[in-house]
């Protein structure tokens, strides 16, 4: 992968400049910047309800005192915000909802059942929507070559992924693996995490595709394919938001529509838009919570 992208790259870049990168970022119609904000409000409230399904699932086991829709909204915006910039967001997103959770006087087993739901349902909605669209259009992303039935196979693969976990916890409480005995959601509560990621990963790719100018032939499901794949490299990367890999991969496919100036531009504009606002945003939060749990800790003590 990092050797295709370095191939391809070599000649996206040849003739750009980072002046054309600024002027591209910086005429980016009004309309459209305040279509992405927009966008982006239904992000960050996604973010905040990305925490209910493992709430759920973790009163089944253990109880704890009710948390609000604040305590979860918050727990659950922080990790998924600051996990992007902070990277490997399968340890740094764990970090902050351990530290959160357990304040709130959430068990341990409760915390491991949370994290195990919040961490797997962006994989499983990844899975889902990739998988539908190498399926149904699997020339879509220009940066996977191929033949369509080894790239249909692999649809089938990933869509499948999702439908078997969705199946397995129908019905059952746990399943064995490798001798390990994984409690499992049950199907509601399985399918609501993929129907959550999969609304996440829609509107932040209609984030990118809103401040891409028109361009012959690109539509959003073409943006939100290429968005699929370098999202995917990028997280596999473990790079704090996938930085250079998501990029080039954007670059790569959308280069096929857009000069890449113009690509950059807008790139430049997501992230700090997607990436940037909720991670500072996040980063207050957190902040202004653990000022305030250190100052009552404090009152309380004297």
């Amino acid at each position: 992968m990092l050797a295709g992208v370095i191939f391809g790259l070599h000649g996206a870049l040849k003739k750009v400049g980072i002046a054309d990168v600024i002027a591209a970022f910086r005429e980016t119609p009004r309309h459209q910047v305040h279509h992405a904000e927009l966008l982006l409000i239904i992000s960050i409230c996604i973010m905040c309800i990305y925490d209910i399904p493992g709430i759920i699932f973790a009163r089944r086991a253990e109880n704890f005192p009710r948390l609000g829709l604040h305590r979860v909204g918050l727990a659950s915006f922080c990790a998924y915000a600051l996990s992007h910039v902070l990277g490997a967001p399968a340890i740094s997103s764990a970090a902050i909802r351990l530290r959160l959770y357990a304040q709130w006087g959430v068990p341990r087993a409760g915390i491991g059942r949370i994290m195990a739901l919040s961490g797997s349902s962006f994989f499983l909605g990844m899975a889902t929507m990739l998988g539908f669209l190498l399926l149904i259009h699997p020339h879509a992303i220009p940066v996977f070559g191929g033949a369509p039935g080894m790239l249909r196979l692999g649809g089938a693969a990933l869509a499948g992924t999702a439908a078997a976990y969705v199946l397995a916890a129908r019905g059952r409480e746990s399943v064995t693996i490798f001798g390990r005995n994984i409690p499992l959601p049950g199907a509601r509560l399985a399918l609501l995490q993929i129907l959550l990621a999969v609304a996440d990963i829609s509107v932040s790719s209609a984030i990118l595709y809103a401040v891409l100018p028109d361009a012959p032939g690109l539509t959003y499901f073409h943006v939100l394919s290429i968005f699929l794949a370098g999202f995917a490299s990028g997280l596999f990367s473990g790079l704090p938001g996938g930085v250079g890999v998501f990029d080039s991969v954007l670059l790569l496919g959308l280069s096929a529509y857009l000069p890449p100036a113009t690509v950059l531009g807008a790139i430049l504009l997501f992230r700090v838009m997607y990436f940037l606002a909720p991670a500072c945003l996040a980063g207050i939060c957190y902040a202004g919570h653990e000022l305030w749990t250190h100052t009552k800790a404090s009152g309380e003590t004297k």
